[in-house]
């Protein structure tokens, strides 16, 4: 495995300095801000905006403040006197400073270790060698997890490996470590909050459960409770998916509804009280199947669903036209968003001339009605989502944490 990790390494080296999305100069901007002894990012950024270049809220939770600060402070000799000015820079020409290149190499150089580190993590689930080369194969060279990583520079993918390393913990019989990884990763991002009632119902004793509840719960008060405030609340919980799940609903009297995402991961949470030998990676990905795809999603978010899709590859060779299809018919959503940073303008690094090219959302309107077309290949995207989800619940010959 030693040529395929070199190779995978060369691979991601090539493109890391040639894409950009607006998103890694704006959280970085705004983690440049402890290197400046700003502890309590929210509300400095909500107080300050009018005077700031970047006007966005910091939509991450600590960790992800401190993770990406501390990083700048520690590689800032590499990035250049200049770096700070080409945070700053609103002006849209920030993808012609000489140092662009080196500013995106630099600044990727975390997503390559952890994305290097989850293909390992990933192979901690299997027994045989044949099949520990192949997960570590399927997750290095799918094309879906390069985009996700490398072109639209996904700061998720530090969430994304806390959770793996939280179910091989579990998978070692560690119910308190897994509790402490994943309280770490909802330090970073909110969405890994929908998987602990799972770890719980993995837990054989109440005297674990409650343990391990709070352990979670005190892991998440070390790291939120000092920066609880109003800001923190509109940064963090008042957009998003924390939103976003509360839309969907059916209609009834009295101005009531019936919200969609939540009935639905209740229904999964009791039915992982009744049936806990299966594998923890299934409820995740269900978890993540029914929120996703019945939402106004961000492709970033794609990430968190990508190394239970390679799991299943792995174990399950005759699902993958499924998997196919459904990561297919899920990027291919955003694809047709009104954002030009979707395609070929994250290629702007290399010739402004790309951010010419009209979004592929411009080009569909002029022949048809482009939300028809993203609603019908979205619907595809929730038939996908339906059938893994009958899938991995009904199950399958092979059962694992």
């Amino acid at each position: 495995m030693k040529k395929l990790l070199v190779l995978a390494i060369l691979l991601r080296l090539l493109i890391m300095p040639f894409f950009f999305h607006p998103d890694i100069k704006t959280y970085h901007f705004q983690a440049s801000f402890l290197r400046q002894g700003v502890v309590n990012i929210y509300p400095y950024l909500i107080d300050n905006r009018e005077k700031l270049p970047l006007k966005e809220e910091f939509v991450y939770f600590p960790l992800t403040y401190f993770f990406l600060g501390g990083y700048q402070a520690l590689v800032s000799p590499l990035l250049g006197e200049n770096f700070t000015a080409w945070l700053s820079d609103a002006t849209g020409r920030g993808v012609e400073s000489p140092g662009i290149f080196r500013y995106l190499f630099v600044l990727k150089l975390p997503y390559l270790v952890l994305d290097i580190a989850i293909a390992y993590l990933l192979m901690g689930f299997f027994e045989k060698q044949e099949d520990k080369k192949k997960v570590f194969t399927i997750w290095l060279f799918n094309p879906f997890t390069l985009i996700l990583l490398y072109f639209f520079s996904n700061v998720d993918i530090i969430p994304v490996f806390l959770v793996l390393a939280s179910l091989l913990a579990m998978k070692k019989n560690k119910p308190l470590g897994a509790s402490v990884l994943m309280g770490l990763a909802v330090g970073f991002k909110a969405y890994p909050v929908l998987f602990f009632p799972f770890l719980l119902a993995k837990m054989e004793k109440w005297s674990e459960r409650i343990t391990a509840s709070l352990v979670f719960l005190a892991t998440l008060a070390v790291i939120i409770l000092p920066f609880w405030s109003p800001a923190f609340v509109a940064s963090s919980f008042a957009s998003g998916l924390t939103t976003r799940i509360l839309e969907a609903g059916i209609s009834i009297s009295g101005g009531e509804k019936i919200l969609v995402v939540p009935v639905a991961l209740v229904g999964l949470y009791l039915f992982s009280w009744f049936r806990p030998k299966t594998a923890l990676w299934k409820y995740y990905l269900s978890a993540l199947l029914i929120v996703i795809p019945f939402i106004h999603f961000h492709i970033q978010w794609l990430l968190w669903i990508m190394p239970s899709f390679v799991i299943l590859w792995a174990e399950e060779n005759r699902y993958s036209w499924l998997l196919v299809l459904a990561s297919v018919s899920a990027f291919a959503v955003p694809f047709l968003y009104n954002d030009k940073f979707m395609s070929v303008s994250l290629l702007t690094p290399i010739s402004r001339w790309f951010g010419l090219i009209p979004a592929p959302f411009a080009i569909v309107q002029r022949l048809g009605d482009p939300y028809l077309i993203q609603g019908l290949i979205h619907s595809i995207f929730v038939g996908c989502s339906l059938g893994l989800i009958w899938k991995l619940l009904k199950g399958y010959k092979n059962e694992q944490t």
